[in-house]
């Protein structure tokens, strides 16, 4: 099972962390340029509904997604196609903040595509996840030029063994 994971905290209420991933018109502007969503069933990200989510670089070749749980915390999606499993979108509140999450779980059947995912597909896709959420936060924010330079900053845990 291939597993892969980012999370961002972001300066908002739930609710408008919650437009942002189901509203076509405003998911555009933070999804990846890499992908496409085809509706098959139902409107985008609704309980019940499925889309086809293509990867330009494998040629539009893609998983059908359906949504399978949705309430006011969560988006579970489960995935079939050329990988199968699942995909989680979850948010909780701290203090002012939304920490959201994104986490994939999935198989790859065909033993030449899992050599490319595996490899660096796997790299590249982790990458495009960070930065779809990094530009989530800056369209819900606001760019780094109208935040201060102390909330950009980035931060450290130090865990001591």
């Amino acid at each position: 099972m291939i597993v892969q994971e980012e999370w961002v905290s972001i300066a908002t209420a739930p609710d408008v962390v919650v437009r942002y991933l189901t509203e076509p018109s405003l998911m555009n502007q933070w999804r990846s340029p890499l992908i496409t969503f085809e509706p098959i069933e139902g409107e985008l990200m609704t309980l019940g509904s499925s889309y086809m989510m293509r990867l330009k670089s494998l040629a539009l070749a893609g998983a059908t997604y359906h949504v399978v749980e949705r309430d006011d915390q969560h988006i579970l999606l489960k995935m079939s196609g050329l990988w199968e499993g699942q995909e989680l979108w979850r948010w909780f509140v701290d203090g002012s903040r939304v920490v959201l999450q994104n986490r994939v779980e999935y198989e790859v059947a065909n033993e030449s595509l899992r050599v490319f995912v595996v490899g660096i597909g796997r790299f590249m896709a982790e990458l495009d996840m960070r930065i779809q959420l990094f530009r989530l936060r800056e369209l819900i924010e606001g760019s780094a030029t109208s935040r201060s330079a102390s909330s950009r900053s980035p931060q450290r845990v130090v865990v001591e063994e």
